[in-house]
């Protein structure tokens, strides 16, 4: 039996030939330039959950806007506020 034995990604071989190859090529570089500005993903003040476009409600509380996935926890999240 020829069986291929896992390689310990932890070992000390591994982790340096990790640390080697560990650069960011020309093709990751440009996905993060991109995604830093074209886009910048935001979540629901309430529950966290990312916002699509056509979906964001935008509510001013105390002077400070937030966003949010719903109507629902737009009112949440103003009651919890009122309670803090």
């Amino acid at each position: 039996m020829n069986e291929e034995k896992e390689q310990n990604l932890y070992g000390g071989k591994a982790r340096e030939s990790l640390e080697e190859n560990d650069e960011i090529n020309e093709a990751e570089e440009g996905f993060m330039k991109g995604y830093d500005e074209e886009t910048n993903p935001s979540e629901c003040a309430n529950c966290h959950d990312l916002l699509e476009d056509d979906e964001v409600h935008e509510v001013i509380i105390s002077g400070t806007e937030y966003r949010f996935c719903s109507e629902t926890c737009a009112e949440k999240f103003e009651r919890k506020k009122e309670h803090i």
